[in-house]
This record gives C-alpha cells, sequence and structure tokens, in this order.
C-alpha cells in the first residue's frame, strides 16, 4: 500500500516492492498491479517479474525404514535394529542425537559419543538397541533425530516405533 492512500494530480510517491524467498525454492511468477478510481484505468499492472529461486545449501536427512515394528516380544525384551541414514543436501549431516520424544530414552548421545557426520550424498547405517512396549497389546511411540537437516524441523525428524 503507498504511504498514502490518494495522490494529488503531479503528485508523486516511491514505491518499494519486496519478494521474500526464504523457505520459497522453485520458479515464481510475480506482477505489481495499481487500482484507481480513474475511469478506465482501474487496474494498471505496473510490472511481473520471473525466475527461479535456487534451493539454499543445506543438508537433508532421510532415514529407512520410518516405521520400526517391534512385532511378538516380550514386554521390555530387546531387539537390534538397523537404519539406513542419507544426506541428501548439498553440505554435511551432523546427527547430534537419537532419543525417545519424550527423551527418557537415548539411542545415540554425540554430546558424549561424538556428532554422526554423513557427507553430502552418502548413507550411513546406524543400530538402535529397541526394547519391546511394557504393554501387551501394541502401542507406539516416536524416536527423534536432532540434527542440522534443513528438512527436519525444529522439532527434528522423526521414526515411528510401533509395539505389536
Amino acid at each position: 500500500m503507498l504511504g498514502k492512500h490518494r495522490l494529488e494530480p503531479n503528485e508523486k510517491t516511491e514505491l518499494k516492492v519486496t519478494y521474500t524467498t526464504e523457505g520459497s525454492p522453485g520458479s515464481f511468477q510475480k506482477k505489481v498491479t495499481f487500482y484507481t478510481d480513474i475511469p478506465g484505468f482501474e487496474k494498471i499492472d505496473i510490472f511481473r517479474i520471473t525466475g527461479e529461486v535456487l534451493e539454499a545449501p543445506g543438508a537433508k536427512i532421510s532415514v529407512k525404514p520410518r516405521r520400526i515394528v517391534l512385532e511378538g516380544m516380550e514386554p521390555g525384551a530387546l531387539k537390534k535394529e538397523s537404519i539406513a541414514v542419507t544426506n541428501g543436501g548439498s553440505l554435511p549431516l551432523v546427527i547430534e542425537s537419537i532419543r525417545s520424544e519424550d527423551g527418557k530414552t537415548i539411542y545415540f548421545d554425540g554430546a558424549k559419543e561424538g556428532n554422526l557426520v554423513i557427507e553430502p550424498a552418502q548413507q550411513m547405517t546406524v543400530e538402535l538397541q529397541l526394547a519391546a512396549g511394557k504393554e501387551s497389546g501394541g502401542g507406539s511411540e516416536l524416536i527423534i533425530i536432532d540434527s542440522n537437516a534443513k528438512n527436519a524441523g525444529k522439532t527434528g525428524y522423526f521414526l515411528i516405533l510401533q509395539y505389536k
């Protein structure tokens, strides 16, 4: 919106247009349009801009499997489970911890063991020592991977641990 809502004849004002691209990679097309009360000129397209916003460099995490099912185990029994962690980004992926959502179970602690670093386009196998649920009849919980991955968000990347 202009600094003023109405301009007198021959009066000028500065118009500043900003397009914020953060978090919006891909093609874009934008236009700036004036709406006036001048008969025949109620809508005036001032300019159009098109382009491609490149994705910012960063680490990207993907994990297989995303859902781990512990089936037919006695409550509290332990099982080693391997997950494949891939960095699909352009910068190194740094994993700081792997933990239960409530933080009571720590599967990996980078502060004690040293962070896991996965270079771009590389994969690492990580073994987790999982315990079957305490309740019979099933249930599930989340396992959170804390990292610098830009696709993981502030809450971390999550896996689903399901008990059957």
